[in-house]
């Protein structure tokens, strides 16, 4: 096959682009730094990523590029042509927030109160437009075509659905579609990943209870729905396993319960919300057989109605083969061997780049923030600015490895 050439194959030619690469990344760098920072200030939450989505475009436009802009409301995306024939692939990096208020001495901390960038996204985003600069820069040795996607969205599970539906891929549809995510569990600058299932499927569910209210001096004229929720959480919270003890891993976590206006009164309704992740679908649906079996029973127990509604289902990212042993070929040729991983085991964290890949091949990066680093979804995470060079070179690589015509996609 070609390799980093339309001449012919040739260790100096693979040494001439590796070193390329490398001082292109070097070049921008610093500015990926100061621009990470300048996203980490403006947290936004799902669907309302407006300043965030501003900058991005502006970015874009300074490269010469043409913007797509307002896809699923504040989705981006552009096309950068190379000067050679060959496959057209699409690069996708999440821009939403989360609803945590941020612990940080730092000077870039969020503006935005009660928000931060705390899974990451902001390295994400950055990652993807040094890539993308690092690209038209190279042009004239890039074969086909890179679409490049900023999505909103992804924390709340409909992000990349919103994006497919509004035609974010283009057409003809790409024929790979590659993506990376912070991982606080490698050392810094590590990319790692795995072919097939790295993350889980995810169950939004909400069961609603409804009891009998009356006044808190005479809880035995009533039926408490809070009683009866909280004998709800501890039975489902006891489906979670991890394989070594159940026939069926799974993780079932509750993260809000409501019920209730005042102390002194108990309430006819409670709700309790929260997710199921499952490893595959046939674990899938027997975890929800039991489950809604488990919450009825409750009910009937405990005399009080019980309505389970699932909101909302994200289905696993699913690493196809080819696109993984190229990960692991372009991270040969383009990173050191104690900045590549292997990893083992599937996360039981949800990612929306599964309905990503769902339609199209994809594979989705680790990206090393650490051991040290705070764990993801709190209130003290901060992108890992050591890593932004290993984001960006693994992108670049596998983006003009796999838009060559010698790259093949056998493997399902």
């Amino acid at each position: 096959t070609r390799d980093w050439s339309s001449d012919v194959c040739s260790s100096d030619l693979l040494q001439k682009m590796r070193d390329t690469i490398y001082n292109e990344v070097c070049k921008i760098i610093d500015k990926a730094i100061e621009l990470r920072h300048r996203f980490h200030e403006i947290p936004e939450r799902s669907f309302e990523e407006k300043k965030t989505a501003h900058l991005i475009v502006q970015e874009l436009l300074q490269m010469g590029l043409d913007v797509e802009e307002g896809i699923a409301g504040t989705g981006i995306a552009a096309n950068i042509k190379g000067g050679l024939p060959g496959n057209t692939i699409a690069l996708r990096a999440d821009m939403d927030a989360l609803n945590i208020e941020e612990e940080s001495p730092k000077p870039y901390a969020s503006k935005h109160k009660g928000l931060s960038h705390s899974c990451g996204h902001d390295g994400h985003i950055v990652c993807l437009l040094e890539t993308a600069r690092i690209l038209v820069k190279l042009r004239k040795r890039l074969a086909g075509t890179v679409r490049i996607i900023f999505q909103p969205g992804e924390e709340n599970g409909t992000g990349a659905q919103a994006m497919i539906d509004s035609g974010a891929l283009g057409s003809p549809l790409p024929s790979a579609i590659f993506a990376l995510h912070a991982w606080p569990h490698l050392e810094s600058g590590v990319v790692a990943s795995k072919p097939g299932n790295i993350t889980a499927a995810i169950d939004y569910f909400k069961i609603t209870v409804k009891g009998k209210g009356g006044h808190g001096a005479r809880p035995h004229d009533s039926i408490s729905p809070i009683i009866s929720a909280s004998h709800i959480v501890q039975k489902i919270s006891a489906l979670t396993n991890n394989g070594d003890n159940g026939k069926y891993p799974c993780v079932v976590s509750v993260g809000m319960i409501q019920a209730g206006a005042q102390p002194n009164a108990i309430p006819d309704h409670a709700s309790i919300q929260g997710t199921i992740r499952s490893i595959n679908e046939t674990n899938r649906q027997k975890t929800l057989e039991i489950f809604n079996q488990m919450v009825k029973e409750i009910g009937t127990q405990q005399n009080v109605q019980v309505a389970i509604d699932f909101i909302k289902y994200g289905p696993p990212v699913n690493n196809n083969p080819d696109l993984y042993h190229l990960f692991e070929r372009v991270g040969e040729e383009l990173l050191v061997p104690e900045k590549r991983a292997y990893i083992k085991q599937q996360s039981m964290g949800s990612e929306d780049f599964g309905n990503y890949t769902q339609l199209l091949p994809g594979l989705l990066i680790r990206l090393g923030m650490g051991k040290s680093s705070p764990p993801l979804h709190t209130s003290k995470f901060d992108f890992c600015d050591k890593s932004l060079d290993a984001g960006i070179t693994i992108l670049v690589g596998l983006a003009m490895k796999a838009v060559e015509n010698d790259f093949k996609i056998s493997t399902a």
